[in-house]
């Protein structure tokens, strides 16, 4: 990864520290500040903009507001021709180090304890759907702690979660995968950092997941949690219980990895207009060693694989509210640096304790006295 540019202090505007960001464009015949291009960019989004051709057309038409809020009277109108080429130059990783000061992304976050989710999105809208992103999401702050952009097939995401959890120092702390991470590599990169994980076990891991499919069924169990939900006409148990592995003899390429629970959850949904139910049962793996009697980390691994999927509630938001994948790019570092600003926005819109987000996005374009205060709340401005 690149060096870092150096950290803002933390009572700077985002504004301001924009005026960090290096600009690799030539001085000569540069109509249009790099930091008003960006800070433009990502208040358009929060009006609730998507497209490149939207964003232009706000920032055209808002452009005397732009002037005053951001304090550059000179700025100029961009045209539609120019915004995605500004866009495609931006240093991504230079970006990325702004938002992770203003939002106190990364460790801030794991010193807390905070089980945190990591989860690759794609970027549908990039040329070939190549463009991705790798999110990690905390389960209860819902705050994205850290993000990495990928280029290339589903498997690229194993290699750069690796990668990101050693670059944040996540990997000391406490972390869900989905089951395309549960390798021995990864696995034994976080138990010898001192860190806790929990994988969903499946296919992928064929020979694996028989064998604790095999234990589970004759093993001691040492633990169990059930809870019940009931809304929108559907009742849904789930039922966890939980399998030491101690004198389960493993494959020797597990040996790092520390395996010591085997979490079975079985769930069951009831629907009641329907008379339908549905059973499903899935495993997971983790190093978290699991004894009789031991209610609270029962209970943390349970709600860690509850939470897990809890991303995707933010990649909804991602692709529902703000329109990510019908963004249409031909350039991948253009898709990315849009899809980095969209991090800050829902972290904004987060920061701000604002539950409806596609209210506030209305909200902001009906009303620029409203949307001026959230921006001076957040430190945007």
């Amino acid at each position: 990864m690149p060096e870092p540019i150096s950290q803002p202090p933390a009572t700077a505007s985002f504004i301001k520290a924009l005026q960090q960001m290096p600009d690799p464009r030539d001085n000569r015949g540069k109509r249009h500040r790099l930091s008003f291009v960006l800070a433009a960019v990502a208040i358009a989004i929060m009006a609730g903009r998507a497209r490149v051709s939207a964003i232009q057309r706000y920032v055209q038409q808002q452009i005397v507001w732009l002037r005053e809020i951001t304090g550059q009277p000179d700025a100029q109108p961009i045209s539609r021709a120019q915004l995605p080429r500004i866009l495609a130059v931006v240093d991504w990783a230079e970006l990325n180090t702004l938002l992770e000061s203003h939002l106190g992304m990364r460790l801030e976050q794991t010193t807390a304890g905070e089980w945190i989710a990591l989860d690759g999105k794609t970027l549908r809208g990039t040329a070939d759907c190549a463009e991705r992103t790798l999110l990690a999401v905390g389960h209860t702050s819902r705050q994205t702690v850290a993000q990495q952009p990928m280029t290339g097939p589903k498997e690229s995401e194993i290699a750069a979660a690796r990668e990101l959890l050693h670059e944040t120092g996540l990997e000391k702390g406490r972390v869900t995968l989905d089951a395309l991470h549960l390798n021995p590599t990864t696995t034994a990169q976080i138990a010898q950092a001192g860190g806790t994980y929990v994988i969903q076990v499946k296919d992928n891991q064929a020979e694996l997941k028989a064998q604790l499919q095999a234990w589970a069924a004759q093993a001691e169990v040492v633990g169990s949690v059930t809870t019940t939900d009931k809304g929108r006409g559907r009742v849904e148990t789930r039922h966890g219980t939980f399998v030491p592995l101690a004198g389960l003899a493993l494959a020797e390429r597990w040996a790092q990895s520390g395996l010591e629970t085997l979490l079975v959850m079985e769930r069951h949904t009831l629907e009641a207009a329907k008379s339908k139910s549905t059973t499903d049962i899935s495993y997971y793996v983790s190093n978290q060693r699991v004894a009789p009697g031991g209610a609270v980390v029962q209970r943390s691994l349970f709600d860690a694989v509850r939470r897990h999927w809890g991303i995707e509630a933010g990649n909804y938001i991602r692709d529902v509210t703000f329109h990510e994948d019908a963004v249409k790019t031909k350039d991948g570092n253009q898709g990315q640096v849009l899809a980095c600003l969209r991090t800050l926005a829902t972290g904004l819109l987060r920061q701000a304790k604002i539950k409806n987000f596609q209210a506030a996005l209305e909200n902001f374009g009906d009303s620029l006295p409203t949307f001026k205060a959230f921006l001076e709340q957040v430190q945007f401005l």
